[in-house]
């Protein structure tokens, strides 16, 4: 899971996609997604990825899209991502929004991402890490799997069930990478964030935030601060 200043621009789905395709070190035999845009170099990736494996889901059977509605696990999901953390986020962001202290322009949209987007991303990864770990309970329905889902996916053969990894064409996802766009360290725009650099270095601030009410603060102050120099300027 991943926090980023754009969910919509293919080339970024698509270098998350190369990412965990490195980190993996196999490809999937089959990938879903849902019709989005933004989703289509993805599929081209897989695609391409799968041409030449020979099985009965290679090339273009390695890809489909449906509906998100009708994925009831990736719906189940999102409440599960809210219940665990993300509502708190989506509360105390929509709170400024409300005091407008955040008006959707590019300077707030940069300040605020700079700000809270370190400590999203690791809500984010604490929330895998310990929905990895946790064990899924036996249910009535004989074909909803029950376990630890790290050791369900390092293990398969003890739920009578086989990896469905595929081999991963190093030279070919090398060539692919080019297609994507891959997350930078800078969390927003380059000049903003530039800026707001030099104003926590003149005002003494803590970047980056360790908590979220301090990262909102440190957002209000730079925000404060910028539009001050604007102002005056």
């Amino acid at each position: 899971m991943n926090a980023y200043n754009t969910s919509s621009d293919p080339r970024v789905i698509g270098g998350y996609f190369v990412e965990a395709l490195e980190t993996l070190g196999k490809c999937p035999k089959l990938v879903r997604t849902d019709h989005g845009t933004e989703n289509g170099l993805v599929r081209d990736l897989q695609i391409s990825l799968r041409t030449t494996h020979g099985d009965d889901l290679s090339g273009e059977r390695s890809y489909i899209a449906g509906a998100s509605t009708a994925n009831q696990r990736i719906e189940s999901w999102w409440g599960i991502l809210r219940k665990e953390g993300m509502e708190y986020w989506i509360q105390l962001l929509g709170e400024l929004q409300d005091e407008g202290s955040f008006d959707g322009g590019v300077l707030d949209k940069a300040i605020l991402q700079l700000c809270v987007m370190g400590l999203i991303q690791e809500e984010l990864n604490n929330i895998k890490d310990v929905w990895n770990a946790h064990r899924i309970r036996p249910t009535s329905n004989p074909n909803v799997p029950h376990g630890i889902p790290n050791v369900m996916y390092s293990t398969p053969e003890l739920w009578d069930t086989e990896d469905c990894a595929m081999p991963l064409d190093q030279e070919e996802l090398d060539v692919s990478k080019g297609q994507c766009v891959l997350r930078s360290c800078v969390p927003c725009d380059e000049d903003i964030f530039d800026l707001c650099m030099i104003i926590v270095e003149e005002l003494g601030l803590q970047f980056p935030s360790k908590s979220p009410l301090e990262a909102i603060d440190l957002y209000l102050t730079l925000r404060n601060a910028i539009n001050t120099e604007l102002r005056d300027g």
